[in-house]
């Protein structure tokens, strides 16, 4: 059994899809169908259905996913361990982030880059919360920022790296934003949020609703990025996490309000694995995340 086999049945099982399995790890749709026969040959069971076109797992094939993806993230956490015994930890260090966590993701992975100079990182955003904590347990993900709520797992550790507040940013030539704001104020004014699904709009519309409001976005966008980029129209405001607001917002045509009645606050935590032992990768990244704590405390 080589781990190529390995690899390349853990990319059709994520792709859904031989073809592009095959383009993601780099080989012919025909070497990844082989190797996967070969896998199929020596374990003595089908893996995959197969019809004109992928059809899914087996039973058995379900089963071995789970065994493939460990094999894989255990070799890759042995190399890591190999690199980081000799001082100088490689390789690339995969993150995910929720829509409100990306300013936060951002400031971590600095941290980490900054103590491990030849580290390199992929930062995966426009995730939910589950979204993240599934790429944990597929072993896709080293490490997320996420909402606790989620993190409530037996095999999901996490520390609260910050509790941001969210607020409100409009283009600067908007003469009805005021410093503060008020749920009932901001429910008569043209407002984009975050999409229903995600945890802050869920959390956004909790504390609005007992006020006795119930928000009617005109936009709803999955980024935060594109709520900036709504704001800065003139069109409508956006309702946004103020860590993802430049320092300096008037220079690129923003003005920010504080919603007042009530104040919104979004927890934010770092979450990995609890799997012993512990992959450097996400040793790493939650030494990086405490370190930030550790200075704003």
């Amino acid at each position: 059994m080589l781990l190529s086999q390995l690899e390349y049945f853990v990319a059709v099982a994520r792709e859904q899809h031989f073809g592009r399995a095959a383009a993601a790890s780099f080989v012919s749709a025909s070497a990844l169908s082989e190797a996967i026969r070969k896998l199929e040959s020596e374990l003595g069971v089908p893996l995959v259905r197969r019809g004109r076109a992928f059809e899914g797992l087996t039973t058995e094939g379900e089963a071995v996913l789970v065994w493939a993806q460990r094999m894989i993230a255990d070799h890759r956490a042995l190399k890591d361990e190999v690199s980081n015994a000799a001082g100088r930890l490689n390789g690339v260090v995969r993150v995910g982030a929720i829509p409100s966590g990306v300013a936060l993701a951002a400031r971590v992975l600095a941290e980490l880059c900054a103590s491990h100079p030849h580290l390199e990182a992929r930062l995966i955003t426009g995730l939910t919360s589950e979204q993240v904590v599934d790429g944990l347990r597929s072993f896709e993900l080293d490490a997320g920022l996420i909402h606790p709520s989620v993190a409530a797992a037996d095999d999901v550790r996490h520390i609260l790296v910050e509790t941001d507040r969210l607020v409100v940013v409009g283009a600067a030539a908007r003469t009805d934003l005021s410093e503060t704001i008020d749920a009932m104020s901001l429910d008569q004014m043209p407002v984009c949020t975050l999409s229903p699904g995600m945890r802050a709009r869920q959390i956004l519309d909790a504390a609005f609703a007992q006020r006795g409001v119930r928000l009617r976005p005109r936009v709803e966008a999955d980024s935060v990025e594109a709520l900036l980029a709504l704001a800065r129209t003139g069109a409508w405001v956006s309702i946004v996490p103020r860590s993802a607001i430049p320092k300096a917002a008037a220079s690129i045509g923003l003005r920010v309000a504080d919603i007042t009645g009530p104040q919104v606050s979004i927890p934010l935590v770092l979450a990995t694995l609890g799997d012993e032992p512990r992959p450097p990768m996400a040793i790493a990244v939650d030494a990086a995340a405490r370190r930030l704590v550790d200075r704003t405390e």
